[in-house]
């Protein structure tokens, strides 16, 4: 099959579901995104996926500075939904948190690993303009330092934090292991 055949294929394979899906795939440290046409009022039948990854040694912070979409039960129908790590982190619909729904505010969200993907879903029609969503994003240092391993600091003796990873040192009169985290006294 010859890619234009392959391409209208999983056009009508798109069609046939009812919601045209798009995936973006964004290597960067800090970004924009936002709900297709944004400002303008969003598109009926659209799913697209936005899967930002940043180096290890860090997180993803993502904010929404506007957010307008479609209220229903459960954010059933219009939808943006942040994963990471294997979980879903929040899905997020209308204008303001309900008992059942959950509306971003001034909430900031954490990625739990170096990668999330940000799902911006619409479903057949809306009975009101909804504009759907504009979010910055950015990566943050994680502080290993602060993290335990099976209980247990990372370092023997002393954590040095940087940007994107961490080292450990030990005392004086002491020395670092192959392991580079536990520390044993010196032969003298």
């Amino acid at each position: 099959m010859d890619s234009t055949a392959m391409r209208l294929c999983l056009f009508l394979v798109a069609f046939a579901h009812g919601v045209l899906s798009d995936v973006l795939q964004l290597e960067r440290m800090y970004g924009r995104i936002a709900s297709p046409d944004f400002p303008n009022v969003y598109p009926n039948s659209k799913e697209r996926t936005w899967n930002i990854t940043v180096p290890r040694g860090y997180t993803i912070r993502i904010y929404f500075a506007h957010f307008s979409m479609e209220l229903s039960y459960r954010c059933e129908y219009d939808y943006v939904k942040l994963r990471s790590g294997g979980k879903v982190l929040a899905t997020l619909c209308g204008h303001q948190s309900t008992d059942t729904e959950e509306a971003p505010g001034d909430k900031t969200y954490h990625s739990v690993d170096n990668n999330l993907a940000v799902t911006f879903r619409s479903d057949y029609s809306n009975e009101k303009e909804f504009t759907g969503f504009e979010a910055f994003f950015a990566a943050e240092d994680i502080d290993e330092c602060s993290q335990e391993l099976d209980d247990e600091p990372l370092c023997d003796h002393h954590c040095h934090n940087y940007l994107g990873g961490f080292y450990c040192s030990c005392q004086i009169g002491y020395v670092l292991h192959k392991d580079r985290r536990t520390c044993t006294a010196r032969n003298h």
